[in-house]
């Protein structure tokens, strides 16, 4: 069975789609310099992927069935590109069982269910060159402010720019973070999270808004005003060059803290 033939029958197609352009982005970027071993690239793949998706996966709000054709297109993608995590493999499988329990999918599916689960739990072939990176595409717009979720805290971020056709949004993070996504009363006045443009970062792949992912979510569109006291001064670079998955290093370093590890 082919990786394509199990992701067309899982019906989601938006979903889909997203988990696929970012890991053929995040892997393409981890593929540039001198590989390290297997496991080591393994690890630095999966692990921010797991980070971002798990406010999905994890998340109440989502319906089961949704989470669940998650967690098998997660795995097929993952070993379409040559990696494997034991967890992700073991939460796919159970995945399916469920699926097929509640008759969420086709009877092509239930059909191929265990063909489905023979190819995931076999080991994938490990890529020999980089996959393309799909250009970058954003439907965010200057004065969005957003939430987004890392390790269970909310921050806030307004977006200043976007550079060339639809491409690449250039976000500030506000001060502070919340045990909930924030609203626009929380960010009155609020304060840029660093002075001198430090809290600043043009965001490569931060495409979807809803994100299907979970971890992005609006707050307000068409903000006049954005975090103060985050102006770049002179000699200082306007803002820090960045993806959707670094990102996330991007926040805990800026918020203190550690990226959560990986797990199902």
């Amino acid at each position: 069975m082919k990786h394509q033939q199990v992701l067309d029958k899982l019906a989601a197609k938006g979903h889909v789609r997203a988990l696929d352009e970012e890991l053929a982005r995040w892997v393409h970027w981890q593929m540039v310099t001198p590989l390290p071993s297997h496991e080591e690239l393994t690890r630095d793949v999966v692990t921010p992927v797991l980070t971002r998706w798990r406010c999905l996966l994890d998340s109440e709000e989502a319906r089961p069935a949704t989470r669940n054709v998650v967690r098998v297109a997660l795995a097929t993608l993952l070993h379409k590109y040559g990696f494997q995590d034991p967890a992700v493999t073991a939460a796919a499988v159970e995945a399916v069982d469920a699926l097929n329990r509640d008759v969420v999918l086709s009877d092509a599916f239930a059909r191929r269910s265990d063909d489905i689960k023979r190819l995931l739990c076999s080991a994938p072939v490990p890529l020999t060159r980089r996959p393309g990176s799909p250009r970058s595409l954003t439907f965010l717009r200057p004065g969005d402010v957003l939430s987004i979720e890392l390790g269970g805290r909310f921050h806030a971020a307004y977006v200043w720019k976007v550079h060339g056709l639809n491409e690449t949004p250039v976000i500030e993070f506000y001060a502070g973070t919340f045990a909930q996504p924030p609203t626009l009363a929380d960010l009155a006045d609020g304060e840029a999270a660093r002075p001198g443009g430090r809290a600043r970062f043009g965001v490569d792949g931060l495409t979807y808004l809803p994100d299907p992912a979970n971890q992005v979510r609006a707050v307000a569109a068409g903000q006049d005003q954005g975090p103060r006291g985050g102006e770049p001064g002179p000699g200082q670079g306007l803002y820090t060059l960045s993806d959707v998955m670094t990102l996330q290093r991007n926040m805990a370093d800026l918020f203190g803290g550690e990226i959560p590890g990986s797990g199902s």
